[in-house]
């Protein structure tokens, strides 16, 4: 009599290993669908990623076109403002200057005048001599005494606050100490002070050319007035 063994555990293992070859193509398959619809969202993200710098990039150049542009118009302006600057600057001064002609300069008289009227009594002017300085300015050169330099000092502040005189040029040259005499019992300061005609448009210092008697000269600048020449 023969016996008939079965290996029943064998035979299962070989199914079950059967079986996980045949399901191995399964797991492959979702590994791959996994990862392709991974790869679509990526690439998704990138092109709308792209998309939405492109977009921001054309609007910043649109932007830098228009502000380019509106500073090239600025800049025109700018220029054509500038020409018509120096087109006026350039009216006034042949203005000026025919005004000056028909002016002419401030008469000595009418500056001795105010000197005079500016110098106190501690103070005596023994000399005044004009010259035509730099620049074609007028200067004045004053030489005289004062009884001391605290008196010298007033003075010329006072000269430097005429308006006929220039401020700026208004200055003391030299000054030296003379000691009293016998038959002076005072120190006296000998001074030279150098100054300037003021270069103000004559129409703004009429009044106190009138008040120094500069009548002539009164008289032509009002009548450019009339005319609409000056203001």
């Amino acid at each position: 009599m023969y016996t008939l063994d079965i290996n029943f555990l064998s035979d299962r293992t070989a199914i079950e290993q059967a079986n996980a070859v045949e399901r191995q193509p399964i797991a492959d398959s979702q590994f791959l669908i996994f990862g392709g619809a991974i790869a679509v969202v990526a690439l998704s993200l990138v092109g709308g990623a792209y998309l939405f710098l492109s977009t921001i990039n054309e609007g910043v150049r649109q932007e830098v076109a228009t502000l380019t542009s509106k500073e090239a118009e600025l800049k025109s302006r700018i220029d054509s403002l500038k020409v018509q600057e120096d087109q006026l600057k350039a009216i006034e001064a042949r203005t000026n200057g025919l005004v000056n002609l028909f002016v002419g300069n401030l008469p000595i008289s009418a500056i001795a005048d105010d000197i005079r009227k500016r110098t106190p009594i501690t103070v005596q002017v023994d000399s005044l001599t004009q010259a035509l300085g730099a620049e074609g300015k007028t200067t004045i050169s004053l030489v005289g005494k004062a009884t001391s330099y605290t008196e010298l000092n007033d003075f010329l502040l006072l000269l430097k606050a005429s308006p006929l005189l220039d401020d700026a040029d208004t200055r003391l040259i030299s000054s030296t100490l003379q000691a009293a005499t016998v038959d002076r019992n005072f120190n006296l300061v000998n001074f030279q002070i150098q100054t300037a005609l003021s270069t103000k448009p004559i129409s703004e210092i009429l009044p106190d050319l009138q008040k120094a008697g500069a009548d002539g000269l009164v008289a032509r600048v009002n009548l450019l007035k009339q005319q609409g020449v000056i203001k």
